[in-house]
């Protein structure tokens, strides 16, 4: 039932995300270089790479990995999002494939990939465990994963968190006239789901750490805050910005099979 819930949210918020994608995609070069030199730094190997990117979404990754010469296999559980992302692919001029599947029960062969990566999406995952497993599984052997989230909704369970998450959030609705989680006039459309989501209560990325470690991952490693990685988007941030980024960073989580 969860898993309903969540595709429906993201089947209704695939144009808001979309918007944000194609204005980065556009116009922000040196931002999508960016990433793209972050997430090839950790390629396993040279030349050409088989490459899934699970929670696609409006097809970000598949492009400027695809505009570097690599094979990107885009998957999303929404069908929305993947028909942004089959816009994005086709006007940038690269070769992708793009699939509506759910990332934590996917139909590819053992060792099918070289690189599995997510950006964003393993804090909405209904069973983040069940994925890992299937993430390591189609993993070649010496493939990396790299997955980049925060903690979102850590503050619903932390009463010092809350406390901080409240100030921002008030901050945010005086200084832009919307909350932390509201876009385009939208409240936060996973509110009514937050506190069930999996990873929500989940200290990261100190679990994901120890899950990986679990698993047999070798060389797991993690960076707190890649923000120093992408000065591009630092670049474009204010006061406020930079305090909501110190309080939720997006981090990365690495580990290779």
């Amino acid at each position: 039932m969860l898993n309903h819930e969540i595709k429906e949210i993201w089947e209704g918020d695939a144009k808001v995300y979309d918007e944000g994608i194609k204005k980065t995609l556009n116009e922000g070069k040196s931002e999508k270089e960016q990433w793209a030199d972050l997430i090839l730094s950790y390629a396993p190997h040279e030349g050409p790479l088989e490459i899934l990117d699970c929670g696609t979404g409006p097809g970000f990754f598949p492009v400027i990995l695809g505009e570097r010469g690599h094979h990107v296999t885009g998957i999303d559980l929404t069908e929305n999002m993947i028909k942004e992302a089959e816009e994005n692919v086709k006007n940038a001029g690269v070769e992708a494939s793009l699939r509506v599947m759910d990332c934590q029960e996917t139909d590819f062969a053992d060792a099918a990939f070289d690189m599995v990566i997510s950006r964003n999406i393993t804090w909405t995952l209904s069973d983040p465990e069940k994925a890992y497993r299937e993430w390591k599984r189609i993993l070649k052997p010496g493939g990396r994963l790299l997955i980049f989230d925060g903690n979102y909704y850590l503050h619903l369970f932390d009463a010092v968190r809350m406390k901080k998450f409240t100030e921002l959030d008030e901050r945010m609705r005086a200084e832009r006239g919307r909350g932390i989680f509201s876009h385009n006039g939208k409240e936060d459309t996973f509110a009514g789901i937050s506190k069930d989501l999996f990873m929500s209560s989940k200290d990261r990325p100190a679990w994901d750490l120890a899950y990986l470690t679990e698993l047999s991952f070798t060389k797991v490693f993690s960076i707190p805050d890649i923000r120093t990685m992408l000065p591009a988007e630092q670049e474009q941030e204010d006061e406020l910005d930079r305090e909501l980024h110190a309080f939720m960073p997006l981090f990365l989580v690495g580990a290779e099979k």
